[in-house]
C-alpha cells in the first residue's frame, strides 16, 4: 500500500483539520462566556443572545438583498433584450 496521500485525501484532512481549530475556538468562546457571565442572570444572558440574533438577522436579509441584487443585475446585463 501506498504511502503517498491522494488529492482527495490531503483534502478531507485539510477540512478536518479546519473544522477541529474551528471547534477549538468555539469550545475557547463558550469558556469565555461562562466565565464573563457566571454572576449573571439566565434572563440576562438570553436578553443579551436575542440582541444578538436580531443583529444577525438583520445581516442575513441585508447579505441575501444584495445578493439577489448582483443577480438581477448580471441578469439584466446578458438579457438586455428581455
Amino acid at each position: 500500500m501506498s504511502s503517498e496521500m491522494t488529492p482527495l485525501q490531503k483534502s478531507v484532512l485539510e477540512r478536518y483539520q479546519s473544522l477541529a481549530e474551528s471547534l477549538r475556538e468555539l469550545k475557547e468562546t463558550l469558556s469565555d462566556l461562562n466565565n464573563t457571565h457566571e454572576n449573571s442572570k439566565p434572563e440576562e444572558i438570553l436578553q443579551e443572545m436575542r440582541e444578538i440574533e436580531v443583529k444577525i438577522s438583520l445581516v442575513s436579509t441585508l447579505m441575501k438583498g444584495a445578493v439577489y441584487s448582483l443577480v438581477l443585475q448580471r441578469w439584466a446585463d446578458k438579457n438586455p433584450q428581455v
